[in-house]
């Protein structure tokens, strides 16, 4: 399933991409991570106004980017193997991207919702095929 493919490379570039710049603007944190500088006694307090090091870690290493791109990867092999994810999967992207999108603006939020398109138009495909929602292989 080529579709599902590159639906899944799509994601995983996001993933990266994401990762990597945001690692990059925060690059002058990365010391503070590492000696446990965000290590906080008031959780509750830090949570409500991080501070600099805190929040840079959460648009960073701690966001969505790390977990988006090991999906991607998944969905990536499913495709190699002639599999198309659960319409759980891209519906739940789209859903939190679109809504992320609505609240963050600008963002590029609004972009992942082209692989998960790509990923129901598959499942879409595969289920008219097969005569069932479940995809097959062999």
């Amino acid at each position: 399933m080529r579709s599902v493919v590159w639906a899944g490379g799509v994601i995983v570039f996001l993933a990266c991409a994401h990762t990597l710049v945001t690692l990059a603007v925060s690059a002058r944190h990365i010391p503070s991570w590492l000696q446990g500088g965000m290590w906080a006694p008031d959780l509750f307090a830090t949570l409500a106004a991080p501070p600099p090091v805190t929040g840079a870690f959460w648009i960073s290493w701690g966001s969505f980017g790390v977990p988006l791109g090991l999906l991607g990867a998944l969905v990536v092999r499913m495709g190699r193997a002639g599999q198309v994810p659960p319409l759980y999967v891209p519906c739940g992207i789209t859903a939190w991207c679109l809504v992320a999108a609505v609240c963050f603006e600008p963002s590029p939020f609004a972009t992942a919702a082209i692989p998960s398109i790509m990923l129901m138009l598959a499942w879409r495909r595969r289920r008219a095929e097969t005569g069932t929602a479940v995809a097959r292989v062999g």
